[in-house]
C-alpha cells in the first residue's frame, strides 16, 4: 500500500516475520524459498536479482516492511542497495543485532517489538491508506514509555 505523499512508506500488506520483516514464498525448481519483499522490490528496481552479498538496506526510514524501493515521484528511495558492513554498522547504531548498546542509551523497540508494529502497521492499512491509523501503529508499542 502506497502511501499518499511522496516521502510517505510503501507498506508490505502479506505475511510477516517474528523479526517484523515481511515475507512470502516463491516456488521454484520445485522448491519453496522465503522471499523478503524489500529485497524483491529492490531487485525489480535495479533490474536483476540480489547477489547473495548485496543487502537491501532501509535507508530513510527504519520501517522493516516498507518495499519503497523506487525513486519515482519526489523523495528519496527508503530501500537501497548496501552492504553487510553497513547493514551491521546501522544495526549498532540502532542496537540491534545481539550487540549491547550503552546501557544509559535507549535504541527503539527490540524485536518482538518491532514484529508487533509491523503488524499493527499492516493492519493500518489493509482497508486503505488512513494517515490516523498509521501514525498510531508508527506509534505502536507494548513497552511503557516514561511520560
Amino acid at each position: 500500500m502506497r502511501g499518499p505523499r511522496p516521502t510517505d512508506c510503501w507498506i508490505f500488506a502479506g505475511a510477516i516475520a517474528d523479526d517484523g520483516y515481511g515475507r512470502f514464498w516463491v516456488s521454484r525448481n520445485g522448491r519453496q524459498k522465503v522471499v523478503r519483499p524489500h529485497r524483491y522490490a529492490l531487485a525489480i528496481e535495479l533490474g536483476r536479482p540480489l547477489t547473495d552479498d548485496e543487502v537491501a538496506l532501509h535507508e530513510v526510514c527504519d520501517n522493516p516492511i516498507c518495499v519503497r524501493a523506487s525513486s519515482e515521484a519526489l523523495g528519496r528511495p527508503h530501500v537501497v542497495l548496501g552492504t553487510q558492513a553497513q547493514n551491521l554498522a546501522g544495526m549498532g547504531a540502532k542496537g540491534r543485532g545481539g550487540g549491547r548498546g550503552q546501557t544509559w542509551h535507549w535504541y527503539g523497540p527490540d524485536r518482538a517489538a518491532r514484529a508487533a508494529r509491523s503488524r499493527a502497521l499492516r493492519e493500518a492499512v489493509r482497508g486503505g491508506w488512513d494517515d490516523e491509523a498509521v501514525q498510531a501503529a508508527f506509534l505502536h508499542t507494548d513497552t511503557p514509555t516514561l511520560f
